[in-house]
C-alpha cells in the first residue's frame, strides 16, 4: 500500500492507495473506497467511488494539482508526508500561483477575458479545442488578469503559460 496526504483548501487527509488484485482501493480516513478512473481523452476522466460518477479533468498538476469535480474548481497538494505538504504549498505559491496554463497542446479559440478584468473562482479564462473537442480552461480563483500571453489562433503546447492573475 502507498500513502501520500492531499490538502485541499485548509484540509489535509491521509490517502492510502492499494493496486494489488487488479483493483483499485483509497483508505481515506479509515474507509476503504473501491475506485475507478476512466479516461475519456486525455486529463478528462469519469472517476467513480463506490460505484458514485463524478466528472474529473485536471487542469495542472505541474504545481499543486488544479481539478474540477463535478464542475467544481478545487486545487489540491499531494505530498508523502503531512509535514511536506505545508513545504510543497509554500514553495508552490511563490512559483506557480496565478499561472494559468494550457493543461494539454490545441488551438487556443477565444479568451474572452481581458487585461485588467476582475475574475471570479470557475469563470472561463480560455477556450481551446484539442482532440476535435472544445474545452474551457476556468479560473482557479477569484483575482484580477494581470497579463494575456497568447492570442487566439494560436497553437499551444501543454503546460504553455496562457494568463497571469494576481
Amino acid at each position: 500500500m502507498k500513502t501520500c496526504w492531499v490538502r485541499v483548501g485548509e484540509e489535509e487527509f491521509e490517502v492510502g492507495i492499494d493496486d494489488t488484485g487488479g483493483t483499485l482501493a483509497a483508505t481515506l480516513s479509515g474507509r476503504t473506497h473501491r475506485v475507478d478512473l476512466i479516461e475519456l481523452m486525455p486529463a478528462c476522466y469519469t472517476l467513480i467511488v463506490d460505484g458514485a460518477a463524478h466528472g474529473l479533468v485536471v487542469r495542472d498538476h505541474a504545481g499543486p494539482w488544479v481539478f474540477e469535480l463535478d464542475g467544481r474548481t478545487e486545487v489540491a497538494e499531494v505530498t508523502r508526508t503531512g509535514v511536506g505538504a505545508a513545504a510543497v504549498r509554500a514553495g508552490a505559491a511563490q512559483v506557480r500561483y496565478g499561472e494559468i496554463r494550457a493543461p494539454m497542446p490545441g488551438l487556443l479559440l477565444a479568451i474572452p477575458v481581458d487585461q485588467g478584468a476582475q475574475v471570479v473562482a470557475g469563470q472561463p479564462l480560455a477556450i481551446m479545442e484539442a482532440m476535435k473537442m472544445q474545452m474551457e480552461i476556468r479560473a482557479p480563483h477569484a483575482g484580477t488578469v494581470r497579463r494575456v500571453h497568447v492570442s487566439p489562433g494560436q497553437e499551444l503546447a501543454a503546460g504553455q503559460l496562457l494568463i497571469t492573475m494576481g
